[in-house]
């Protein structure tokens, strides 16, 4: 391809109108940065090609603005999907997206997480379906359950929502939690705590707020094993407003439960400073989720069903879906 133009942009002789040089451009971090341009149209799509680059590695892939973000040379990731409200996203795929068992917090809020910093069982290793970089763990029960993450950082339980790509692996039996709030101990016994998982004994699915004068206000349902099959991807979305009684549960882009009478007296305050991902139910079974996980986000806010279905549509090629 010996031209790409973009509105007023020629670059075919490596010439660029609009007053803007060729000294403009440059090469930071393994991205490619050009100068905002005043007029002319951005193009809607990815502008893909090796003119003008002489090493091999360079031709290997080259992507320019897509309308969204810019993606770096060799990155094999997605797109960002929406980001506004993050205060938890993990993706080792990213760029820069984990050292060692040290998982990037990206939206730089609540804090990078050491998958290892509750149980050893955890580890970061490639999906061999999908190829990507995932959380994983292989063992159901264990005398630590869950990832430990700071929670005075960022965000409350009154109005949030958590995303995350998930693949389960385990068994029906116990409680696995995607999420839970309290000392990690005795998850039903806290003031105002919040609980987000499955739970055999009563075959039901949960989300579940309390606090000293409600005890447990669930948006739960049955049959949780046909909502939940195991070795399948799925995206998982809680969203929630309890100022509104409001919460909605999503499953690959599409609502699937809601629930108006949630607590609306939850506060902002945190029993500890410690949140969990991938926890039990209780410190009676120790149990803990099972599977993969390719990304986990936090959101300070109630995402809309457009964008749970914007972040569904980005992120499910690369899960083959």
């Amino acid at each position: 391809m010996g031209t790409i133009n973009c509105g007023n942009m020629n670059a075919t002789n490596a010439t660029i109108t609009n007053n803007l040089n060729a000294e403009n451009l440059a090469l930071t971090n393994g991205r490619l940065d050009l100068p905002v341009w005043t007029t002319g149209t951005r193009p809607s799509s990815p502008v893909v090609g090796t003119a003008g680059y002489n090493s091999s590695s360079d031709m290997e892939k080259i992507e320019y603005w897509t309308g969204a973000e810019w993606l770096g040379v060799g990155e094999t990731s997605y797109l960002d999907g929406v980001t506004n409200g993050l205060v938890l996203w993990l993706d080792p795929n990213r760029q820069n997206g984990y050292n060692g068992n040290v998982v990037t917090d990206h939206s730089s809020t609540i804090g990078d997480v050491n998958i290892k910093n509750r149980s050893n069982d955890w580890s970061i290793t490639t999906e061999s379906g999908t190829g990507l970089i995932c959380i994983y763990n292989g063992s159901n029960r264990t005398s630590s359950a869950g990832i430990n993450i700071p929670m005075n950082n960022g965000w409350n339980k009154q109005t949030a929502t958590i995303d995350m790509w998930i693949r389960p692996t385990g068994d029906y039996t116990g409680g696995h939690g995607w999420f839970n709030n309290s000392d990690g101990r005795s998850y039903t016994n806290n003031s105002n705590w919040f609980w987000w998982g499955t739970w055999s004994n009563s075959n039901n699915h949960y989300a579940r707020w309390g606090n000293s004068s409600t005890c447990c206000n669930d948006l739960s349902f049955g049959s949780f094993q046909s909502y939940y099959p195991l070795n399948t991807w799925m995206h998982l979305v809680l969203a929630w407003n309890t100022t509104q009684g409001r919460a909605t549960l999503y499953k690959n882009g599409s609502q699937t439960h809601s629930k108006t009478n949630i607590p609306t007296n939850v506060t902002s305050s945190n029993p500890t400073n410690t949140g969990q991902i991938f926890n039990g139910h209780s410190r009676g079974d120790n149990m803990q989720f099972k599977g993969w996980c390719s990304q986990y986000r936090i959101y300070n806010r109630e995402l809309s069903a457009g964008e749970v279905l914007t972040n569904y549509d980005t992120y499910k090629a690369a899960h083959n879906l």
